[in-house]
């Protein structure tokens, strides 16, 4: 490419950015020119949200938490609550500036960010907890843990198919919810269930995804057993007359074969008796041996302590892979099933006595 190009695309770019810079400072300049102006907080918020798509995504977070405020301003809550959680859920509620604005805008602006930092409901996390033991499991697991971590105290809901399946106050920190698992595992698929939360008239509807993927291999096939059945005739007869007749048929259980060890003839009400034949209830400790039977528990003691210690925290983890035994007709199966939460989507509500 010639030159004289080269320099023609810089200049354009150079237009271009500077342009862009000057439009940005325009929309600081006319917003904070509302405000000196006192024009209704409704005017403003409209004029915002007409300019908010053409922002940077460096400008974004501050507008529409100036947005949310404004709204509230002009006590419109349902829109000022759909801008906070655009704020709180989109941009973490993180990267603000004001201070292109008049100080006590500013300074209600800061207060009002304090407020809702104190308050959202905000879910730093969500995921599943693991606990620490073995990989493969002997049956299908009962419940599915969840682990919510929570930025602030909220009232929750977890809704299924239209059904809340948990309900209560989730706290600040680390929160466990446990699930029945039957409904999630029955086959692959997508489940959606949603998680509300609230924090004074605030509700925030979280869209959650489940991810199943079932699969299966039969380790032991199941082999078929013949039918023992019973079939029993009952007759009334007059002398050689046949009055009426019924016959039915049983199908038997096969017996279960259950070999026990012969028995020694030696029984003992607290367990095996001790090889020496003493009683393992009553047995002494010479004094002369006490400091070394002392220093042997100690010993055993910090083996064991030192043993718990190692063992591993539970897990939290969004995507996990449950490996357990099933007796299903074709025999015992491995069965293998891959489990994924995603957020999907989320809609900010006002709680009103009519919600549900």
């Amino acid at each position: 490419m010639k030159p004289r190009n080269w320099l023609f695309l810089v200049l354009i770019a150079f237009i271009l950015f500077s342009a862009a810079r000057v439009a940005a400072q325009d929309w600081k300049q006319d917003l904070a020119s509302l405000f000196l102006q006192n024009v209704s907080p409704a005017e403003i918020a409209s004029f915002l949200e007409t300019s908010f798509d053409s922002l940077s995504q460096e400008e974004k977070p501050a507008a529409s938490l100036i947005l949310a405020f404004t709204w509230h301003r002009a006590n419109n809550l349902s829109r000022s609550y759909s801008w906070l959680a655009r704020f709180f859920e989109d941009f973490r509620g993180e990267g603000v500036f004001f201070d292109f604005l008049p100080r006590t805008v500013q300074n209600e602006l800061w207060a009002y960010l304090r407020l809702w930092q104190s308050r959202y409901p905000l879910i730093n996390d969500l995921a599943f907890l693991l606990p620490a033991e073995a990989e493969t499991r002997l049956s299908p697991p009962d419940n599915l843990i969840l682990a919510v971590q929570m930025a602030n105290s909220a009232f929750f809901k977890l809704i299924f198919e239209d059904e809340t399946l948990k309900a209560g106050l989730l706290q600040k920190g680390l929160n466990t919810i446990s699930l029945e698992s039957g409904p999630f595992l029955r086959q692959s698929g997508v489940k959606t269930f949603y998680l509300e939360l609230k924090a004074d008239d605030f509700i925030i509807r979280r869209e959650i995804s489940l991810e199943v993927s079932l699969s299966s291999e039969v380790i032991l096939a199941s082999t078929p057993q013949a039918d023992i059945t019973r079939r029993y005739r009952v007759s009334l007869l007059l002398g050689d007359k046949l009055l009426a007749q019924s016959q039915s048929t049983f199908r038997l259980t096969p017996p279960v074969q259950v070999t026990l060890p012969p028995a020694d003839g030696r029984y003992s009400p607290y367990g095996p008796v001790h090889p020496s034949g003493r009683d393992s209830q009553n047995i002494g400790v010479s004094i002369l041996s006490l400091p070394a039977v002392i220093a042997d528990l100690i010993k055993e003691f910090k083996a064991k302590r030192e043993e718990k210690e190692k063992t591993p925290p539970p897990e939290i983890k969004r995507e996990i892979k449950l490996v357990y035994l099933n007796q299903t007709q074709r025999g015992l199966e491995k069965m293998t099933a891959d489990l994924k939460l995603e957020f999907k989507g989320y809609q900010a509500m006002v709680f009103s006595l009519s919600s549900p």
